[in-house]
């Protein structure tokens, strides 16, 4: 990794080391050893996502530190800088072998991959015995460990392990050394790993697109989704007092600011997950869902602005259709009616018409019929 102060080349928000520790967790690798020039907040961060993952983290600007750090007994994982490779064949190809992992240098080496004879290339990632380490302690201070590595590996006969062409196309497998490049292939990462939800649900979508924003701004995106969590809560929190004190507009307007707060978090930690393999938190996404509707029935029971339990039933009506829309058998149509913001947004817009429980007991009464009438989502037959 470069040092403090130089360009860091990022992806999805995180440098490409923090996705090489990723696919090191994938291989189950006890212990991340990072080469960089220098302290700074990049290695920061993935001596922080190591660790949190389990594993211990060491940097070191020398190579020659490497032979306190790895025994003999070990099988040593080196990912060359700017490679990304698909993690989850990683776990399958190198799963206690040695190896060095090869693209036909047709077509590879013209994308910077190093060519190690007349019709391979190396592919970045190589797995050997941890006794090569002690074979760096001949080179020079600023001699470069990795290519020492890779030399040591193929003068000891490391069996080639073949990396299917066609991923250096698909996106599958890349070098990744530019900012430029890094955009490019960043388009079909987002894609594999946290495709965007579909147009039907306009508010997740809006958030999604947010979320990518910041996940390529903010340092950590694991605390920027806190902060947005809490600052939802607090939307949220106030709009339903203000909508049980009778200020039924500002309430809404709140609650939809809330809602979209909430949704850019959770965004953010699919996100901020994605290409770790750890799994989805659907507590969380049941929690926020919770909060969502309990603040629209709070601001249905406003005795200064609703009399009666009329209100308060609609609002407990279209909370239930909300929640049937979001099935998966739902039928398409309805889906949208299953986007809490995009519904917020438009009981805002009837709160400020003074027309909120007609508006609030139309669309509970629209989703229930259409679910009723249209049960299923159709199947579709293959061609």
């Amino acid at each position: 990794m470069p040092g403090e102060g130089a360009s860091t080349v990022r992806l999805a928000g995180h440098s490409i080391a923090w996705h090489q520790v990723q696919a090191a967790l994938a291989l189950a690798c006890e212990r991340v050893v990072c080469l960089a020039d220098r302290p700074g907040p990049e290695l920061a961060l993935v001596q922080r996502e190591a660790e949190r993952r389990g594993v211990s983290f060491h940097g070191t600007g020398s190579h020659r530190a490497l032979s306190g750090l790895v025994k003999a007994a070990d099988t040593l994982i080196v990912f060359a800088p700017g490679i990304l490779p698909d993690r989850e064949w990683l776990a399958q190809a190198f799963g206690g072998r040695v190896g060095v992992a090869v693209l036909s240098s047709e077509g590879a080496v013209e994308r910077g991959f190093e060519r190690i004879d007349r019709e391979r290339a190396w592919a970045g990632v190589l797995a050997t015995r941890g006794d090569a380490v002690e074979a760096l302690g001949a080179l020079p201070p600023d001699a470069d460990p990795i290519a020492g590595l890779l030399r040591v590996s193929l003068q000891r006969g490391a069996s080639g392990i073949a990396v299917p062409d066609k991923w250096l196309d698909e996106d599958r497998w890349a070098l990744v050394g530019s900012p430029a490049a890094a955009e490019r292939y960043e388009v079909h990462w987002y894609q594999r790993h946290a495709p965007p939800p579909p147009p039907h649900v306009p508010g997740a979508a809006l958030a999604h697109r947010f979320a990518r924003w910041l996940a390529g701004r903010v340092g950590d995106a694991r605390r920027a989704r806190i902060a947005l969590a809490a600052s939802g809560v607090a939307a949220g929190i106030a709009g339903a007092t203000a909508g049980f004190l009778g200020q039924t507009t500002a309430a809404m307007t709140g609650l939809t600011a809330a809602s979209l707060l909430l949704a850019i978090a959770a965004a953010l930690g699919r996100l901020s997950r994605a290409g770790t393999g750890e799994p989805a938190r659907d507590r969380w996404e049941e929690q926020r869902r919770a909060f969502l509707d309990l603040s629209l029935v709070a601001v249905a029971t406003s005795p200064r602005t609703f009399e009666g339990w009329t209100t308060a039933f609609a609002a407990l009506v279209l909370v239930a259709a909300i929640r049937l829309a979001a099935e998966p058998s739902s039928p398409l149509f309805l889906r949208p009616m299953s986007d809490r913001t995009l519904m917020l947004a438009l009981l805002t817009i009837a709160a400020a018409g003074e027309l909120f429980a007609p508006a609030m007991a139309l669309l509970a009464l629209l989703a229930l019929a259409l679910r009723i009438f249209w049960p299923h989502q159709k199947k579709l037959t293959p061609a």
